[in-house]
This record gives structure tokens, C-alpha cells and sequence, in this order.
């Protein structure tokens, strides 16, 4: 069983996979109190499933981009078990896990999380035919940026405060919501691959996915 952790926004997600099913999955929004609860939270959500941590054979958490503070804890947090516990650990861009947890059939997605200073984290995906293809890197940017790649068949995938620019500014493509998704489960679903292909991380040398050079 993988324990998936996401600590990259306002959300606390925690998941559970075995054998390619997401078999226990929590949600929270606590804003960014994760420091001050992500240990009860974890104990009382392996509890309540009736799983101990030494049942657990590896974690998987969200890397980024996302909150400099909450990816630090998340990522510190799954270090400290793994170290404590001798568990594999892997992890999962931000963006992909997005593109992941949801559910639409556009060759382009485009998903996006809030960077403030009126700045964008964001990738393009390919969502169609039951697969996901990457077609580009994790990047950082303007709302600018988007004009060149959007079209009208273009599904932006982001959080609800930013929808109403994006929908002014490209009007005729559709902005789905990603509030809601626990980014836990796919980190976990995609933990559970690199373990099992023993494509494992390090964890004295994992770093969170700032994309800004000046953190």
C-alpha cells in the first residue's frame, strides 16, 4: 500500500493505492495550516482505515509547483517516515497530479496554479483517447504567455479565483475547476508505478519544484 500525501495549496489531501486502485481518500481545506495538523490528520486518516504505517510500502508526495511552505512540510513529512520506517518514496509534479485527478477529453489542457505577482505555474497536457501525454515542461509566466498556445478547443484546468480572468481572456475556451481534487491520489496511483519499476528517490537529495529562481 502507497500513502500519497499533497500539502501543495489550501487543500490537505491524503490517499491510499494498492494494486492500481485508490482504495482510501481524504480531502481537507485547511488553508495553509498544514505544519500545525498534517500528523493528526495522517494518524487519524490511517486509523480510520484500519492501516497501520508498517503496513504502508512506500510514499509518494506532491513536489511542486505550488506554496514554498506547504510543499516543504509535505515533502518533510514523507522524508521523516521513510526515513523513520525504511520506505521507498517518490514524487509527482503538482501540475501532472492536476492533470491526473481529472476527468475531460481535450487534446489540450492546459493546467494552471496561482503563482501570485500575477504569475502562472502551468503545463500542457494531452488528456484525450483514455491517456495522458505531457507536452510540455512545468513552467512559470504571464497570463500572457497563454495567447500563443490556446485555441478554441483549449480546456484550462485551474482554482476558482482565477477562472473569471481566464474566462475574459480566452472567452471561448472551457475552465474547469480544480478545487476539489485530491492531488493525493494521483501521487499515490504514480508512486506505486515508480516503486514497482524501482524508480525511487533519494530522499537526502529531494527538493520541492519552486520554478522560481529566487527560492
Amino acid at each position: 500500500m502507497i500513502l500519497g500525501i499533497d500539502t501543495s495549496g489550501q487543500n490537505l489531501g491524503l490517499a491510499i493505492c494498492e494494486n492500481g486502485k485508490v482504495i482510501a481518500s481524504e480531502l481537507t481545506r485547511p488553508g495553509l495550516r498544514h505544519g500545525e495538523i498534517l500528523q493528526l490528520s495522517m494518524d487519524k486518516f490511517l486509523s480510520a482505515n484500519g492501516i497501520s504505517l508498517s503496513g504502508l510500502s512506500g510514499i509518494s508526495v506532491t513536489l511542486g509547483p505550488g506554496s514554498f511552505t506547504g510543499l516543504r512540510i509535505g515533502l518533510a513529512a514523507a522524508k521523516g517516515y521513510c526515513y523513520g520506517l525504511d520506505l521507498p518514496l517518490t514524487g509527482i509534479s503538482t501540475l501532472l497530479a492536476n492533470a491526473m485527478a481529472t476527468t475531460n477529453n481535450h487534446k489540450k489542457t492546459i493546467v494552471i496554479i496561482d503563482a501570485k505577482r500575477d504569475e502562472y505555474y502551468y503545463a500542457v497536457f494531452n488528456c484525450s483517447e483514455g491517456h495522458l501525454q505531457r507536452l510540455s515542461p512545468d513552467q512559470i509566466g504571464p497570463i500572457e504567455d497563454f495567447k500563443d498556445i490556446v485555441d478554441q478547443k483549449t480546456c484550462f484546468l485551474g482554482p476558482s479565483h482565477t477562472a473569471k480572468q481566464f474566462i475574459a481572456e480566452f472567452g471561448p475556451s472551457e475552465y474547469l475547476i480544480s478545487d476539489d481534487l485530491n492531488l493525493a491520489e494521483s501521487a499515490c496511483l504514480t508512486g506505486e508505478q515508480e516503486i514497482n519499476q524501482g524508480r525511487i528517490l533519494k530522499p537526502s537529495e529531494v527538493v520541492p519544484i519552486y520554478l522560481r529562481s529566487d527560492f
